[in-house]
């Protein structure tokens, strides 16, 4: 049996989808149109069954689209910014201190000036998985991997430029402010051996800081994709 469509999708997870319409909605084009033709043939067909979808409703997953470029070129997390006229909380620019180094912005890392998101479509948690709250990093891959195997190229951890660009789009899009009390830890390392997270996202935009591998806390977590 083939998988659902777009439209059955979206009726299935109650309008729980980022797709080329909202997408072009929040970003300002159509996001089919900078694919390559490989990558536009990859995503005309949904990746999952009925029964994933249904499971990604009862565990309140987001579908999401995600495109790895513009018009003008890679989508990166500062193009991504400047494309929505902000979205980041301020001191992301200004100078931020974390665990590892007292001051830095995004502006000259390279999780934010060159990394893109690959073409594809995600199911995405809302929030962390709870496995992986007030856990290392280490601890959260444990738990992670406690899930099952995953396909090398769909990595159950995000980078920092899909959880920027599923959430930002998602506020701009359906007004809802993910990640608004908690932290998710992604697999983009910093140059000094931390790893980025994003979260806290209030009235003054997604916070970006990184952490040492060695930290915990309860609201720092993963949310888990597939």
């Amino acid at each position: 049996m083939d998988n659902p469509d777009l439209a059955e999708a979206t009726r299935m997870l109650g309008g729980a989808v980022l797709g080329p319409r909202e997408l072009a909605a929040a970003l300002g084009f159509d996001p089919l149109g900078v694919l390559t033709p490989a990558e536009r043939a990859a995503v005309a067909r949904l990746p999952f069954g009925a029964a994933d979808l249904e499971r990604a409703r009862a565990e309140g997953e987001l579908l999401v689209l995600r495109v790895p470029r513009d018009p003008e070129g890679p989508l990166t997390m500062l193009r991504l910014g400047a494309r929505l006229a902000g979205g980041f909380e301020p001191r992301v620019h200004r100078g931020v201190g974390y665990l590892l180094r007292d001051e830095w912005t995004i502006d000259d890392q390279p999780f934010a000036t060159a990394e893109t998101c690959a073409a594809g479509w995600w199911l995405v948690r809302r929030l962390p998985l709870p496995a992986t709250l007030g856990r290392t990093y280490r601890e959260q891959e444990r738990a992670l991997a406690a899930l099952g195997p995953a396909d090398s190229a769909r990595p159950r951890r995000r980078s920092a430029v899909e959880i920027a660009f599923d959430t930002l789009c998602w506020q701009r899009v359906h007004g809802e402010r993910l990640l608004a009390a908690v932290w998710d830890w992604s697999r983009s390392p910093t140059p000094d051996g931390g790893y980025v997270a994003l979260g806290e996202h209030g009235p003054e935009g997604l916070h970006v800081v990184a952490y040492s591998r060695a930290v915990k806390f309860g609201t720092l977590g993963v949310c888990a994709q597939r």
